[in-house]
């Protein structure tokens, strides 16, 4: 039995439809089909049946979906146990924009492990710990799915940013702005963007959409535009770019309150808070 299947069941379980457990997986929809007709072939056992446009699990398999995610560890323990000596891997899921700038200061903190960022977006990092690709993930869009626990570790400030000298006498709505093209679903702070700004109830000007907010914060730097970020970001940004490069805080209209975001901790339920997470929340904790 190929453990991708085990994979694409689990996400087929949290999707609960075939369409967007394809999406996810990056497959076709008759692909993941024909994988989980051999994965029920091998088990001898019907997992789903079809159910009006979706399908309904049976108790078999609610049973393997429940058992996948310990079938998985204790899989990957035995084929890939840590060597005598060696150190021990942490898979952090988190922004871009977030890893892009604090692994740099994060490395020595966490010298004991060998660090694998995972660059995901929110919902997607959620459903990378359920399927155990990651052990932690950083938003500060939690978007909540059974099985994932969210911990409160900080608060950051947000804040739009421009190139030093730039649109000093344009009113921040009618300054062009960077922002993301994927959109964020489902997020409780009613955000629409992965940026965080609040579109629902101020509108700006996007003249750039982008795939990552490293070129939004590239445009930013030449000139061209705003960028929406936190701002530690900005911070951690001016130590590494030269002077005539540095983004600064644009104040918004005398309407628009400071943009703050708690900052979470992602886990898994069953997982406890370990070493790992605690100096994690710490790390978090100084940045803002």
């Amino acid at each position: 039995m190929e453990t991708k299947r085990l994979h694409q069941f689990a996400t087929l379980y949290q999707t609960g439809n075939l369409r967007k457990a394809s999406e996810l997986l990056g497959i076709s929809h008759s692909g993941l089909s024909k994988s989980m007709s051999i994965l029920q072939d091998e088990l001898e056992t019907e997992l789903f049946i079809s159910s009006g446009r979706g399908i309904s699990f049976t108790d078999r398999g609610h049973e393997v979906a429940r058992k996948i995610p310990l079938l998985l560890g204790e899989f990957e323990k035995a084929l890939f146990p840590t060597p005598d000596g060696s150190k021990e891997i942490l898979r952090i899921g988190s922004f871009e924009v977030f890893t892009t700038y604090f692994a740099k200061t994060m490395g020595p903190i966490f010298d004991s492990y060998d660090l694998d960022f995972h660059e995901l977006v929110p919902g997607k990092m959620e459903k990378a710990l359920l399927d155990r690709t990651i052990d932690l993930a950083i938003t500060y869009e939690p978007i909540p799915l059974p099985g994932v626990e969210h911990l409160h570790v900080s608060t950051i400030e947000m804040g739009a940013f421009v190139k030093k000298g730039c649109f000093k006498k344009r009113d921040l709505l009618e300054v062009p702005f960077a922002a993301p093209l994927i959109p964020v679903e489902g997020a409780p702070t009613g955000t629409k963007g992965l940026d965080s700004w609040p579109d629902h109830k101020i509108k700006r000007n996007i003249k750039f959409r982008v795939d990552l907010m490293e070129t939004a914060m590239s445009l930013a730097r030449n000139g061209l535009c705003a960028v929406f970020i936190p701002t530690f970001v900005a911070k951690l940004h001016n130590e590494i770019i030269k002077q005539e490069y540095h983004l600064v805080k644009k104040l918004g209209p005398t309407n628009m309150k400071t943009v703050k975001r708690k900052v979470y901790i992602v886990k898994r339920e069953a997982s406890i808070e370990d070493k790992k997470t605690k100096k994690l929340a710490k790390y978090l904790r100084s940045l803002s």
